[in-house]
């Protein structure tokens, strides 16, 4: 995993994948929507070890269907409600 987070320009959706493997998930067999979320994952992953919060919870609100409202504080107001 870490091999795959040093390269230059990792591919979000092996990152994905590997996340999945490491979880216990097989996405040979998995429906589309479930594959889309783990490689969602991996890149969310990729954003967050360059430092980006802000693209972490955009990209995670976008691939949990809230496309509307990505604002991490607006997330974090949304839970608490």
């Amino acid at each position: 995993m870490a091999d795959l987070l040093r390269e230059e320009a990792p591919d979000h959706r092996e990152v994905g994948h590997e996340l999945a493997r490491r979880s216990g998930v097989n996405l040979t067999r998995a429906r589309k929507g479930v594959v889309r979320l783990w490689e969602a994952r991996g890149l969310a992953l990729i954003a967050l070890v360059r430092g980006d919060n802000e693209e972490v919870a955009r990209i995670m609100a976008h691939a949990r269907g809230r496309p509307g409202n990505t604002n991490p504080s607006a997330i974090d107001a949304a839970k608490e409600q």
